[in-house]
């Protein structure tokens, strides 16, 4: 272990870093930047990042990594980002557009071709095409091998893939054969900080969800439903060890994968401590239960969004209230603590959220974290013709305060997504990290039509559809099914 630990540095402060990878990078290869719009703690728990930053190193290319708090300059060896030709951002969050815009602000140069790739710009490329030279739609392991073998080329433009998109190239996502793809065995973890969710060995099981939840952006754009072969996932589970102190699970319905009970009683018997992600309420069970108990886990995550039918049908998500209170049962049973969240929908009345608190507070019969979110609307999913979040929405979510231990999504915030988010015009140069968001969406005004943003819009064809992610027919049939049932309990 000793001979992959190096040195990095952040603005502050140098980092001890466990990187095996590092000792496989080219000295002689072309130079590409891998930018992380959010600090190095957040950018070492990114499975995207993690894997692009591999097969970069794996086609022979140098990369150096920049992260939000590394302050223009590389982990690797302080050269400046405006000394790379070559830029490749990662995107998954619509909030981080603007610390990318930043940074190529402040520390780019004139010249550079800037790419990104990410769940978020992968559903909609447009929002940041003014600064932005292409985006790459879809999975990394069939796109970044050929981005790097035009990078040794020197000629990106040159590259006709149907992945690589801009404002004149329409396009389709590139999906992964998952149980062809190599996993992610070698992983780099910082030393001598902590990261957000512990020092963690990435593992993920699956890719995209069999489930059609309508306001879910990394369901629709990751779909269609990919497993991992048991023994693919026991082989790189054999790689991790110290320094890492816990596996991560990274899947968005792992209930639902062929071999997740084999997979529980593989991590319960691993030197490092498990941990799963969410489960669907349906996949809770007394066997799921006792192996989340024996990993060490002391919560279970949850996300029944609803218990009122009338939600539910706007959503494509939700269970009764004797459902939910059956699966809390097994969950206090085993002594673990429920996380759970919940979603309010537009223009949701005052009688309806006490119904669903009272079905809550009857299911409830321990300790809880609720966390209550508003519904964003997101491109590319059904309910991305939905309003963005209002302030009427706030004062509903305040009364689930009630319930205890409950946090909730601030409106600003989910409303600046959203805006950013549904953009059909490119608007990353108007974008500004220091901005509060009141500011931010007032600046986004003067470009982009907000106030038309803020209807149900269940005819709408948006601009983005042109770059095809998921099945469009769908996604607009979904749509309109739920703006009609918000119309028979809402309006």
């Amino acid at each position: 272990m000793k001979r992959d630990l190096v040195r990095i540095r952040l603005c502050d402060k140098k980092v001890v870093e466990y990187n095996p990878i590092m000792r496989f990078l080219s000295r002689r290869g072309p130079s590409v930047a891998l930018v992380y719009p959010a600090p190095y703690s957040v950018a070492s728990q990114s499975l995207g990042f993690q894997l692009v930053y591999a097969l970069l190193v794996s086609q022979g290319i140098r990369v150096e990594r920049f992260t939000s708090d590394s302050c223009g300059r590389s982990l690797e060896s302080g050269t400046p980002l405006k000394r790379f030709k070559y830029v490749i951002a990662s995107l998954s969050f619509e909030l981080d557009y603007a610390y990318l815009a930043q940074m190529l602000r402040e520390y780019g140069s004139e010249g550079q071709v800037v790419m990104a790739g990410g769940l978020a710009v992968t559903a909609n490329p447009l929002p940041v095409l003014d600064m932005i030279d292409f985006v790459i739609l879809g999975d990394a392991e069939p796109t970044i091998p050929k981005l790097a073998e035009a990078i040794h080329y020197d000629c990106v433009d040159c590259l006709e893939e149907e992945w690589l998109v801009n404002e004149e190239r329409e396009g389709r996502k590139a999906e992964a054969e998952l149980e062809e793809s190599p996993m992610l065995a070698q992983q780099f973890l910082p030393i001598s900080i902590e990261p957000p969710w512990g020092k963690g060995f990435l593992v993920e099981v699956t890719r995209g969800c069999p489930h059609k939840c309508r306001f879910c952006l990394e369901g629709w754009t990751s779909k269609p439903f990919r497993q991992r072969k048991l023994d693919q996932v026991k082989e790189a589970l054999d790689s991790a060890g110290p320094p890492f102190e816990k596996i991560i699970t990274i899947s968005l319905s792992l209930s639902d994968y062929k071999y997740h009970k084999e997979y529980l009683k593989v991590l319960s018997t691993h030197k490092l401590q498990g941990s799963i992600p969410s489960i669907r309420l349906e996949g809770v069970d007394e066997d799921l239960v006792k192996a989340v108990k024996r990993m060490g886990q002391r919560t279970l995550t949850i996300a029944p969004e609803t218990t009122l039918k009338e939600k539910a049908e706007v959503l494509g998500k939700g269970f009764p209230p004797e459902f939910l209170k059956e699966k809390l049962e097994i969950i206090y049973k085993y002594k673990l603590k429920p996380k759970m969240y919940m979603m309010v929908v537009p223009k949701e009345k005052g009688e309806m959220s006490e119904r669903e608190i009272g079905n809550l507070k009857e299911a409830i019969k321990g300790k809880v974290h609720v966390s209550v979110n508003p519904l964003i609307p997101k491109p590319w999913t059904p309910l991305q013709i939905a309003p963005i979040p209002s302030k009427d929405m706030e004062k509903i979510m305040i009364k689930y305060k009630d319930l205890g231990e409950v946090d909730l999504y601030p409106i600003r915030w989910a409303r600046l997504q959203a805006i950013i988010g549904l953009s059909e015009k490119p608007i990353m140069r108007y974008l500004d990290p220091s901005l509060p968001p009141e500011k931010q969406m007032e600046v986004l005004s003067k470009v982009i039509n907000i106030k038309k943003m803020e209807n149900w819009r269940p005819e709408w064809e948006p601009k983005w559809l042109r770059y095809s992610i998921s099945n469009e027919e769908e996604v607009l049939r979904l749509g309109r099914e739920s703006y009609e049932a918000w119309r028979r309990h809402f309006q």
